[in-house]
């Protein structure tokens, strides 16, 4: 299933005539809004003040003249026009409509056709979500448009951004160096002291944190709760996550904002932390149609390439200011103040990058993440990946947007490296690169804990290793894909060696009979391979597996990707007719692959660990049958359990 971008979708229906008025649309708030918005600065006195609305004109028009809801002002004569409320009333429509039954070997099942099939194989379910996710976020688009939610929601982003700079520019106290790693964190008193609301009896807590007296303090994170979360949330410990990082990036900062404002490349480039998207709406457009001063509010659903961590969802807003001639803001902060939030369990706070223009073409990012969460909806062997800023730390985002800049880099000229007699053109490389990115997506898309994603547990008595799965079906609809039923099973687990150690046992041509059921009497050879950005281990590869005739059986396309965090290793087999295709230069989406492989997170537990264990995700993706089914037999599970097994035992074996 390829990772796309989730954009806004208009449901048609045919019971009721509607018509999309043609009249412009335009902000309600007028342009002067931010001139007068800091009334301490610009005190114009009632009368005179935009946000204040008196003697408003509502008209609502009938069905046949476009069903749109208009209003109008006095003291504003901007019309607005919205048929929103007729799209929810058509999404909820469909999505309330039974859905059809499928017929199994057990007779009519209705559960099975939405939960047991994978989502990229059952188009009514994916219409579903999409038409739930469409109504919720309509209904926050008219809410979110009214004033004076609207005009909170401003006020927020704009101390949001103040606080975004306060946060990236000052140091230590505020910030603490991290022993091992390279990002910061948050020092959690003096961040209170500098932005939350402090009482007696928390100074008296602060006091005795300063003095060292050794008593049992209660915990800090529930001051930094504002009463309106606090009261959302009151059964629920949040616990805070906050780093900060540094990293200079060969790119304009003009690109960067471009990046970071453009919800559909944002979702595409932050594959591997981005699940889906969705743009609200435009509460503020920018400077002369640029992104300074542009205000987004977003829905958005962040993961872990991993199916055993809880994603991460709400609604929130997006701020981007230039600071100075050199110097950009963007910020985010959620809206659970004013918006139903889709969980409890997450709240962000102002978080974001500061960007300055560099002499040499580079730019300087500082990212800031700050968010409140439950870890308690997490496994407790996964937790410390949290605490320690490896889930969703600063560092994490900053390395996707090297991985982006240092893929596009390679794409501008891609060297190859091969054996004697292997000559591949430009377009044949292009292929490859793309082939591999494309390989990469899918496998990020597949194996993490989306909404889409509905997972399957193999029962507990085939064994102790948790092992999950999905059933996915492909009738012809999907480009790239072979048609019929396939399945992806996954489990995560622990391994005493260094990511760094895993990662070139995993990817490197001379160990993987160790670990590959498949090759144990195979020769495996890499024949050619593409380097993406400085680091020699990141390459997409070309590797045959050679039998004992010294004939190919089978080839393979592999990309190998490290960075300051995680790591990845994904490849899929080839045959000769498709490995010649793609040296030609022919079109990569149309080739059929099923992407397996691994991803590789640390584990370090506290500063005194060494850092010497990983979190290994292994999934595999075979082919099932090449018919359409609902499920899948008991004795393939036990096939592909023992499998999984078979290959975490032998890279354990490896790494002792």
């Amino acid at each position: 299933m390829e990772n796309e971008v989730d954009e806004p979708i208009v449901e048609e229906t045919h019971e009721i005539a509607l018509r999309r008025s043609q009249r412009e649309r335009r902000t309600v708030i007028p342009d002067d809004y931010v001139v007068y918005l800091h009334e301490s600065e610009y005190d114009t006195g009632s009368e005179n003040d935009p946000l204040r609305f008196h003697k408003p004109l509502i008209v609502i028009m009938p069905i046949n003249a476009g069903g749109a809801i208009l209003w109008k002002s006095v003291k504003q004569t901007i019309i607005d026009a919205s048929t929103m409320e007729a799209e929810f009333v058509a999404c909820f429509k469909e999505y309330t409509t039974p859905a059809p039954m499928t017929m199994s070997d057990e007779g009519m099942d209705h559960r099975e056709s939405i939960y047991e099939v994978g989502t990229s194989s059952n188009s009514t379910m994916n219409t579903r979500a999409n038409n739930i996710q469409r109504a919720s976020d309509i209904v926050v688009g008219v809410s979110t448009h009214v004033d004076p939610t609207k005009a909170k929601i401003i006020d927020l982003a704009y101390s949001a951004m103040d606080e975004l700079i306060v946060l990236g520019l000052v140091g230590e106290p505020l910030w603490q160096p991290k022993k091992h790693d390279r990002h910061q964190t948050l020092n959690s008193i003096e961040y209170l002291r500098q932005f939350g609301m402090i009482d007696e009896s928390l100074r008296g807590i602060i006091k005795l944190v300063e003095v060292g007296e050794p008593q049992s303090l209660p915990s800090l994170e529930s001051y930094l709760l504002e009463p309106s979360m606090s009261n959302a949330t009151q059964n629920v410990a949040l616990q805070v996550e906050a780093s900060r990082d540094v990293e200079y990036i060969k790119m304009s900062p003009m690109k960067l904002i471009e990046l970071l404002m453009d919800m559909n490349q944002w979702g595409r480039e932050f594959y591997n932390i981005v699940s889906r998207t969705t743009m609200v709406r435009t509460l503020l457009d920018g400077v002369e149609g640029s992104n300074n001063g542009k205000l987004l509010v977003m829905n958005t659903e962040l993961h872990l390439p991993t199916p055993f961590v809880p994603t991460r969802e709400c609604y929130f807003a997006r701020y981007c200011k230039q600071l100075s001639q050199e110097t950009w803001g963007v910020v985010d902060v959620s809206l659970e103040k004013f918006i139903a939030s889709p969980s409890k369990y997450i709240r962000r706070r102002p978080s974001g990058s500061l960007i300055q223009g560099m002499p040499n073409g580079f730019s300087k990012v500082i990212w800031v993440e700050h968010v409140e969460a439950d870890h308690g909806q997490v496994n407790k062997k996964l937790q410390p990946l949290f605490g320690a800023g490896y889930a969703f730390g600063a560092t994490r985002w900053l390395a996707s947007i090297v991985q982006h800049n240092e893929w596009s880099e390679t794409l501008k000229e891609p060297t190859l490296a091969a054996d004697d007699r292997v000559l591949i053109s430009k377009a044949g490389r292009m292929s490859f690169l793309n082939m591999g990115d494309r390989m990469m997506r899918t496998f990020c898309s597949d194996i993490n804990a989306s909404t889409r994603n509905p997972w399957k547990q193999i029962p507990s008595f085939y064994g102790s290793t948790d092992v999950r799965y999905i059933v996915k079906n492909n009738n012809n609809s999907e480009t790239g894909k072979p048609p019929g039923t396939s399945v992806i099973f996954t489990t995560s687990v622990w391994i005493h060696a260094s990511p760094n150690r895993l990662f070139n046992f995993l990817r490197h041509e001379s160990s993987r009979k160790k670990w590959d059921l498949l090759s144990r009497q195979l020769l495996i050879r890499e024949f050619a391979y593409i380097n993406i950005g400085r680091n020699p281990k990141n390459r997409v590869s070309l590797m045959r597996a050679i039998n004992s005739e010294d004939k190919t059986d089978i080839y393979y396309i592999q990309k190998s990707y490290t960075d300051s965090i995680a790591s990845y290793v994904v490849y899929a087999p080839l045959d000769e007719s498709a490995l010649k295709s793609l040296s030609n230069g022919s079109n990569p989406e149309i080739v059929m692959m099923l992407p397996s492989g691994f991803t590789i997170l640390p584990a370090r537990f506290s500063d005194n660990n060494n850092g010497d264990g990983s979190l290994l995700t292994i999934a595999f993706h075979s082919i099932e049958s090449t018919s359409i089914r609902s499920s899948i037999p008991s004795e393939s599970v036990e096939i592909l359990y023992k499998v999984i097994t078979e290959t975490i035992s032998a890279i354990k074996d490896a790494m002792m």
